[in-house]
């Protein structure tokens, strides 16, 4: 029988096993898990440097998988430390590898920048996301500067105001897939 909840890809910046923005989407896959099914993609790590100009059949079957999952997702919940002031390079070169697609197209995305500061990788995941023609709002994006003050490491949100935060960006986010967090 298929699941009536909404299909959620998470997808995390962070790609250590101690990445803050790997637990938090951990957690919230088990918090929400009678509201949608949150799968966490994890494969970024092995996709090849996009190349501009690749052809459909030498696009890699990884990238191809991650497509798929994009294509097939009710929604995308992206979840990103900041590096440098930027965007972790294997989340960057994954989002390179949907330009010349429609995959995020008017998809449902929400956005959560979780880092020491975040500011500059936040604001510019949001432009490289509208840019490939995700859908987005403001309820649908929150920066978590501080993380470390406000997120355990084995990922509990400890700060009550961040739960807060975290808990009406899954809400909007749900919401916006037809599915209300009571």
């Amino acid at each position: 029988m298929k699941n009536p909840n909404p299909r959620i890809l998470a997808i995390s910046g962070g790609i250590s096993s101690t990445s803050y923005n790997r637990k938090i989407l951990q957690t919230l896959k088990q918090n929400f898990s009678e509201k949608c099914e949150m799968v966490i993609y994890d494969k970024i790590v092995d996709f090849p440097f996009f190349a501009s100009g690749t052809s459909d059949e030498d696009t890699p079957a990884v990238v191809k998988d991650f497509l798929n999952e994009v294509d097939n997702a009710d929604g995308i919940l992206i979840c990103s430390p900041e590096y440098v002031f930027s965007i972790p390079g294997v989340l960057k070169n994954a989002l390179e590898w949907a330009v010349s697609s429609v995959v995020f197209t008017d998809k449902p995305v929400a956005l959560i920048t979780a880092a020491s500061v975040g500011e500059k990788a936040h604001e510019s995941l949001l432009l490289v996301l509208r840019t490939i023609g995700a859908k987005l709002s403001e309820e649908t994006s929150l920066l978590i500067s501080g993380v470390k003050g406000k997120v355990s490491v084995d990922g509990e949100i400890t700060e009550e105001v961040t739960k807060q935060s975290i808990g009406n960006l899954m809400n909007s986010l749900l919401k916006s897939l037809g599915n209300k967090i009571e």
